[in-house]
């Protein structure tokens, strides 16, 4: 009984060791094999990372990817919902009185009707940049917002109506707001997704 051979066997037409002419070898086409020429059977092929958790993973495989956001990104956001929504519910009830707030005070009654356009804006920007959206509309309600806030501030000066806590917050909330955007991780992740703040 003959032993079966171990190797190519190479037949009359066939050049000694080597592979028919014009045929498909056994390895995998070029460009598509386990691994760069040169690369043994131990290493891995370029652009392969072992999945996390994985024992012998180098430093740097298997982790989170760094486009992950930032807490500064998800606090402003969180902020920007938290007033926003809060803004909305006031200014949906402030709207019911509009025209009592416009025939006591014009002035009073637009800037109600100011801050619930800029607690909208902030409520709808807050979300988006939860959803990872551009930044600019959390911003601008931030804007309009401070602006908004000044304004209150100065027409309590001028009719006397004193200091307001609540004004305070209406004003510093989304101060926080423009800073954490515009920290340097923050820029940076938006600028990973082809955004900027």
């Amino acid at each position: 009984m003959s032993s079966p051979t171990h190797g190519p066997v190479s037949g009359p037409d066939e050049p000694q060791g080597g592979e028919p002419q014009g045929q498909p070898g056994w390895g995998p086409p070029p460009g598509q094999g386990y691994g760069q020429p040169g690369q043994g059977y131990g290493q891995p092929a370029q652009g392969w990372s072992p999945p996390g958790g994985y024992p012998n993973a180098p430093a740097g495989h298997g982790q989170a990817p760094s486009g992950r956001r930032p807490a500064q990104v998800t606090a402003a956001a969180v902020i920007g919902v938290v007033i926003g929504g809060l803004g909305t519910l006031g200014g949906l009830l402030s709207l019911f009185a509009l025209g009592t707030l416009l025939e006591v005070d014009a002035l009073l009654g637009i800037l109600a009707l100011l801050s619930f356009a800029a607690a909208v804006v902030l409520l709808i920007g807050g979300i988006q940049v939860l959803r990872g959206q551009d930044p600019k509309l959390l911003i601008m309600g931030s804007y309009a917002s401070i602006v908004t806030q000044l304004l209150y501030l100065v027409w309590g000066l001028i009719r006397e109506q004193g200091f307001v806590f609540t004004g305070l917050l209406g004003f510093v909330l989304p101060v926080l707001i423009v800073v954490l955007l515009r920290s340097g991780q923050s820029r940076q992740y938006f600028a990973s997704r082809g955004r900027t703040v």
